[in-house]
């Protein structure tokens, strides 16, 4: 009887950490080029039971003989489940239109599909970011400004780096609302000045081809265990990116799938309290059977 309130209680430290999951993601739907996590629940190994005769049988037809007790197959026994991992969903999120010169957003749907491990697996484009402690992370937040010094810098204050695996820098008294940006990522100043304008820097752009492998590390932000090249090193490109500026990239969070979700979680911790519930109460009785008044 244990093994069933041991099965309920697993399932409802599970839905805990999968209602966590669905609440981060729902307070970063408006997080641009936020990608949500999925949970995946999974059941503990399972047990094959057999019931063990261990008393000899006597051979039909033969006196004296006997054969030992053969094991009977009783079935299968799971203890519950538990969640494994977090796994981030990279599909590509909506874009939207803001008309900010320094808004950025990618679009990677049109890179091919890369068999990693024998499975089809999908790139993802990337902007590298210069990290407080010097380190780079990878993001899709395209929301960017100048900070004082004229850095290109994310909303959380990230220094954006170039092709050149360097901040970029916007010096010369140049506005942002003076910079183009084009599909390649090139940082363009008054375009419709020709006296006046100049190639002020070029966007970096890492495409991951596993993008599983990277690790999130708050604000927005993914790390590699080892440093991702540039598609711009060594003069390469990369057909499958693009950049449009004047736009964001939402969330990939359906908002009203995620509450749903939710409220499916919710409900199935409460049928998981209530067969505790009863578990309780079975054992009250138990214990109230065998109680000694005296």
């Amino acid at each position: 009887m244990l093994r069933g309130l041991y099965s309920a209680a697993s399932g409802m430290f599970s839905l805990e950490r999968r209602q966590e999951t669905l609440s981060n993601n729902l307070a970063n739907a408006q997080t641009p080029g936020y990608k949500k996590d999925d949970t995946m629940l999974r059941a503990f190994p399972k047990l094959f039971i057999e019931r063990i005769r261990d008393f000899n049988e006597k051979i039909p037809g033969a006196s004296g003989s006997q054969i030992p007790g053969q094991a009977v197959p009783v079935g299968e026994l799971t203890n519950g489940v538990y969640a494994q991992e977090r796994i981030p969903s990279f599909n590509q999120g909506t874009l939207v239109q803001s008309d900010q010169p320094l808004d950025v957003a990618i679009e990677d749907q049109d890179i091919p599909l890369q068999v990693v491990n024998g499975r089809p697996v999908k790139p993802a484009a990337f902007y590298a970011v210069e990290l407080p402690d010097g380190t780079v992370g990878y993001t899709r937040n395209g929301k960017w400004d100048l900070d004082a010094n004229g850095n290109v810098v994310t909303s959380e204050g990230y220094r954006v780096l170039g092709a050149d695996h360097k901040p970029i820098q916007i010096t010369g008294g140049i506005r942002k609302e003076d910079l183009y940006i084009n599909a390649d990522g090139q940082l363009i100043s008054n375009p419709n000045i020709p006296a006046k304008s100049s190639n002020v820097g070029q966007i970096g752009i890492v495409l991951v081809q596993n993008p599983y492998e990277l690790k999130r590390q708050g604000g927005n932000v993914y790390k590699s265990e080892n440093p991702l090249p540039f598609i711009q090193d060594n003069g390469g490109t990369n057909p499958g990116v693009s950049l449009h500026q004047g736009f964001i990239e939402q969330s990939n969070v359906d908002v009203g799938q995620t509450m749903t979700d939710m409220m499916s979680t919710v409900r199935a911790y409460e049928a998981n309290q209530k067969v505790i519930g009863v578990y309780n109460q079975s054992l009250e009785q138990l214990y109230s059977v065998g109680k000694i008044n005296g």
